[in-house]
């Protein structure tokens, strides 16, 4: 925990990077909670869209799906809905398409800022280390080489912006890496059940037994 000493000595760019670092903390927590299966598509919920496609109850499916509102229900139902509007797996399959990118940008909503944050804390704590560097030719200039505390003062300011810098920005990386996998991984699953049900279709509309 970076404390009242070791804010002062990391001098001002410290600041912005504690203030980088709050952002960060605030959209992983958010995301994490957005982005877990439950809100998504619930491994239950999985099981019962392909209990209905096994028994080949799109009916039952159709008002199992109203009655709940996570992504999977509304994609589903989408699916379904356009299904009986074209007869058409081409038409339907674009549809689909269509729905992913749009909620793909809302799971992916304030991970395009963590990137940034992860980009540019590193960046300060190198802004940091070169004014602490400055600090410090300072006061070689003003009291020489004699001068210990003066010396040590610049160095540990460069020092220290390095240091949170890279603690800010590798972590926010990591997760923003690992955030954007979870959301390829959700939009993976819906996108297999999605084709399940397209394919139960498309044979009803055959009329394969």
């Amino acid at each position: 925990m970076l404390n009242a000493e070791l804010l002062s000595a990391g001098g001002p760019i410290v600041y912005p990077l504690v203030l980088c670092s709050l952002i960060a903390l605030t959209l992983i927590i958010e995301r994490l909670i957005a982005l877990r299966s439950v809100n998504i598509a619930a491994p239950e919920q999985c099981k019962m869209v392909r209990h209905f496609i096994a028994q080949k109850d799109v009916a039952g499916m159709e008002v199992w799906l109203n009655s709940g509102e996570t992504p999977l229900h509304e994609m589903l139902l989408v699916l379904i809905d356009h299904w009986r509007l074209s007869k058409s797996r081409t038409e339907t399959s674009a549809r689909l398409e269509e729905w992913a990118s749009q909620k793909s940008s809302q799971m992916e909503r304030g991970l395009e800022a963590l990137g940034v944050i992860s980009s540019v804390a590193p960046m300060l704590g190198l802004m940091g280390t070169v004014l602490g560097m400055v600090v410090t030719f300072e006061s070689i200039q003003t009291y020489g080489l004699g001068n210990a505390d003066a010396l040590a003062g610049g160095i540990s300011q460069a020092l220290l912006t390095t240091l949170i810098g890279l603690t800010v920005g590798v972590p926010t990386l990591m997760a923003h890496r690992f955030l954007l996998t979870v959301v390829d991984g959700r939009l993976l699953l819906l996108q297999q059940l999605a084709t399940e049900l397209l394919d139960l279709l498309s044979a009803l509309e055959k009329g394969e037994s």
